[in-house]
């Protein structure tokens, strides 16, 4: 019990030992600014995408030579090409120049010379009294451009026949009333796709930077305490510390800095992010918004308090399977079982995405191992109710403390297994033994 009240300083000592040789060697400086260069570069990826197609669009002359054509034939032609971009400053795929009867002799010429890249010839039949079209081109002829010029040019010919038959694909499509609201007059409002599917997108991400925060550092950890093993080191400071606080420290510093290095890959994902309307302005002269649907305080706040306390139970256990091993190059071996147990829970929080609502899912977000994700699913699609998320916090923390102390056990009986095959039984044998 004395270990358990005198925990601090030595647990300070030994945190602020670890972190500082993990933070100050080469690789973790290097690493550490290369991840943070790559997470800000992948969020410049929409203005890459946007600034590639400027070079690719489709340039297009439409002669016109067909009389009595509807005057929004253009308009028609454009919107079906282009879709939303041709009512906005947004990037067009397709640019259509629309000439005069009797300009396609010099439309021609400029198609032979590469200024455009499809002529396009409207005539009218004078049997059908129908639009005919004639259109010229080197691009592939099964390819998606063509493809999207076909079916353009049917609304175009549907557009002419209604305006003969005195009506037009405006006056067909008007708005009409309709009023949709939720099943329940007490609703705040009524479900949104594009804030599911945001919402779906933003628990993957946040799920996915705890895995990876589990797996990373959690090995950090384990490594550590293999190397002091291995080196005998951990034999002399177990004679100036209990095992608790040397646990406690080597989870606290390996965290803290493996913490360090992913806080500033996010600072460098929220700059890219917050700087991406600016650098599309200034390569492409239009601003470009990016929506965070789902991504409000609670979300954020509940995947904190999951972040820290999956974070602290599975370093824990890591830093025991861990002390374990006498060589770095076991580790991995030794923590199969655990990284299986993250690995599942991870698997589970994407198929329970697909299924929030199933029982399975409810009962398992209430599992420690599995909490960490599929609470945090819940919470994010908005599909929990506050108890809920504060017993399975609670659950969480108080199977850290179960954590600390079967880990601390197991770590003081650890440092006497030298050149041993880990087995469960010796684990076991660990916990049962030590003081």
């Amino acid at each position: 019990m004395k270990g358990w009240r005198t925990l601090f300083p030595n647990a300070w000592y030994v945190a602020v030992r670890e972190y500082r040789a993990r933070a100050r060697t080469r690789s973790f400086v290097v690493g550490t600014g290369l991840l943070a260069l790559i997470a800000f570069a992948a969020t410049q990826l929409p203005v890459l995408i946007d600034y590639s197609m400027t070079t690719s669009q489709t340039r297009i002359a439409v002669v016109a030579e067909a009389a009595g054509m509807p005057s929004d034939s253009l308009a028609v032609l454009d919107g079906q090409l282009n879709g939303q971009a041709a009512d906005t400053n947004a990037h067009k795929a397709f640019v259509l120049s629309w000439l005069s009867a009797g300009d396609d002799a010099a439309a021609q010429k400029d198609l032979e010379k590469g200024t455009y890249d499809v002529l396009l010839i409207v005539a009218r039949d004078a049997a059908t009294n129908d639009l005919g079209f004639t259109v010229r081109t080197d691009i592939p002829q099964d390819g998606s451009a063509v493809a999207s010029i076909t079916h353009a040019l049917l609304s175009l010919e549907i557009d002419d026949r209604l305006f003969r038959a005195g009506t037009s694909t405006a006056a067909l499509t008007a708005p009409f009333s309709l009023t949709i609201g939720p099943a329940n007059a007490t609703s705040a409002g009524t479900n949104s796709i594009s804030h599911q599917v945001s919402a779906d997108l933003l628990s993957t991400g946040l799920i996915m930077l705890i895995f990876m925060a589990i797996i990373t550092y959690g090995q950090w950890v384990a490594m550590s305490v293999a190397e002091e093993k291995g080196s005998r080191v951990m034999e002399l400071m177990l004679n100036a510390t209990t095992p608790l606080q040397m646990l406690a420290g080597k989870v606290l510093g390996n965290g803290a800095a493996g913490l360090t290095q992913y806080g500033i890959i996010l600072a460098a994902v929220v700059g890219g992010l917050l700087a991406q309307g600016q650098i599309h302005k200034a390569v492409l002269g239009t601003s470009s918004g990016a929506p965070f649907g789902g991504m409000d305080p609670t979300v954020l706040g509940a995947f904190a308090v999951l972040f820290v306390l999956g974070f602290l139970m599975y370093s824990l256990l890591y830093a025991a399977l861990g002390s374990l091993v006498s060589r770095q190059e076991d580790v991995q071996s030794a923590a199969t079982p655990l990284t299986m147990l993250v690995m599942t829970g991870y698997l589970m929080s994407v198929f329970g995405l697909q299924a929030i609502d199933e029982s399975w899912v409810k009962i398992a977000s209430f599992v420690p191992f599995f909490s960490p994700y599929l609470m945090l699913a819940r919470v994010s699609v908005g599909h929990v109710e506050m108890w809920e998320f504060g017993l399975s916090a609670l659950m969480l923390l108080i199977s850290v403390g179960i954590a600390l102390f079967v880990a601390a056990r197991i770590y003081s009986a650890g440092v006497l297994l030298y050149g041993q095959r880990v087995s469960l039984r010796q684990i076991f044998l660990a916990i049962r033994v030590s003081r």
